[in-house]
């Protein structure tokens, strides 16, 4: 533990000293909440009072819902899920690649392992001080949005209502759930020896193997019974290729944080009866459970976490 303690010290000195730390909290401590804000403003003075919104209860609760202190801090934790690509999977790539491909573009591994020689205190090490970063970046987006709704709530009319501990206990549970796209990110980062391509594969390979599903679930489909999906349906599989978007990495992931936006997206399925049979229904993702999405993740993060320890005990480093 006092090797893991000295790597994270380290780390985190490091850490505090590069660019892109502050620029990440600027883009969603600053920015996202000003837009917030100025968004609401906008919709209160020309959507108040108009034809819209005849009955007077529209443009309320629609401030209410994102520009309160609850419903400010609902939109810092959930806007960056629904980005493409997410903004949770940029700020995670970005101090994983300072973390974990710096040393070796630097050439500072073999250093680094002699000054500290356990390999898996200096793995370790790494991966808490980024997750450590994550949760800094994370609980200054909360404040930040209830001081956003705060200031909002002066001129536009919102109150300090709302569920509070439950969109704390979703921040939280986001926050674990990034884990298991650390451990991914270290992995790709680590094995591909190239900063910039284990980038990119972090960013594109989970969205690109759930594509190919949905392209040939678009295309062959299960029903009704072809010769291409005939196999499937004699060997019984038809029903796990049916559930398996309830196993992707993305679905789960981002869970907590869309589930922000849950009555919207229940009232988009309610009224897109068309969709549930395309593969686009994984979008709506109402099918999913918290339970369900953080057991899903617990088990990526495992076999990450796994794959990740082998690969850096045995592989050489230069």
């Amino acid at each position: 533990m006092k090797a893991v303690w000295r790597v994270i010290q380290a780390e985190w000195f490091k850490g505090l000293r590069k660019r892109r730390l502050y620029v990440l909290a600027g883009l969603w401590w600053v920015l996202l909440p000003v837009l917030t804000i100025v968004l609401a403003r906008v919709l209160q003075t020309t959507v108040s009072g108009s034809f819209v919104d005849e009955t007077g209860i529209l443009v309320p609760t629609a401030l209410q819902a994102i520009a309160s202190p609850n419903g400010a801090a609902g939109v810092q934790l959930a806007i960056p899920a629904f980005l493409s690509p997410s903004a949770y999977v940029l700020a995670v790539t970005l101090l994983t690649a300072a973390a974990i491909g710096e040393e070796r573009s630097h050439n500072m591994w073999k250093t680094t392992l002699v000054a500290e020689p356990s390999r898996l205190a200096v793995l370790w090490g790494k991966l808490i001080t980024v997750m450590l970063q994550l949760g800094l970046l994370t609980v200054g987006a909360f404040l930040t949005g209830v001081l956003a709704g705060a200031i909002g709530s002066t001129f536009l009319g919102t109150n300090w209502s709302g569920d509070w501990g439950a969109l704390i206990v979703l921040y939280v549970r986001q926050w674990l759930h990034l884990t298991s796209l650390t451990l991914l990110a270290a992995l790709l980062i680590f094995v591909l020896r190239n900063v910039t391509l284990g980038i990119v594969a972090t960013f594109f390979l989970p969205v690109f193997l759930e594509g190919l599903y949905s392209i040939w679930r678009a295309t062959v489909g299960f029903q009704p019974l072809n010769r291409f999906n005939a196999l499937f349906q004699a060997l019984e599989l038809q029903q796990t290729l049916e559930a398996l978007p309830r196993w992707f990495f993305t679905n789960n992931l981002y869970l907590p944080a869309r589930s922000v936006a849950e009555p919207l997206t229940r009232d988009l399925a309610a009224n897109a009866a068309d969709l549930q049979d395309s593969p686009f229904a994984m979008l709506l993702g109402s099918d999913l459970t918290l339970s369900h999405a953080a057991w899903v993740m617990a088990l990526y993060g495992v076999v990450f976490a796994v794959l990740l320890s082998i690969a850096f005990v045995r592989r050489d480093v230069s």
